[in-house]
């Protein structure tokens, strides 16, 4: 599992840097369900007796948000200049 504190830790301070934040999340988020990307990492869990799948957010992403908020790109760049930076490693 990706290392999540560092944008944990920004969403949870407030202020105009999580609000971009979780606009940048929000927006992979909608881009994946409305099938402009590949999808969230899928998952299954055996609990009592059933399976249940799931997705969730990708554990490549949780680092490529750590680095925009690092490098102060969270702060100079647009939401879509990261949303767009962040699909385009998603290329082969």
């Amino acid at each position: 599992m990706a290392d999540t504190s560092l944008v944990l830790r920004t969403l949870g301070s407030g202020g105009p840097q999580a609000l971009k934040l979780a606009t940048v999340i929000t927006r992979l988020v909608v881009k994946v369900a409305d099938r402009e990307i590949d999808g969230l990492d899928k998952y299954q869990v055996v609990s009592f007796g059933r399976t249940v799948n799931g997705a969730r957010f990708p554990d490549r992403w949780w680092p490529r948000l750590s680095r925009a908020i690092e490098t102060g790109a969270i702060e100079r760049l647009s939401v879509q200049a990261i949303v767009d930076v962040m699909i385009d490693h998603d290329r082969p």
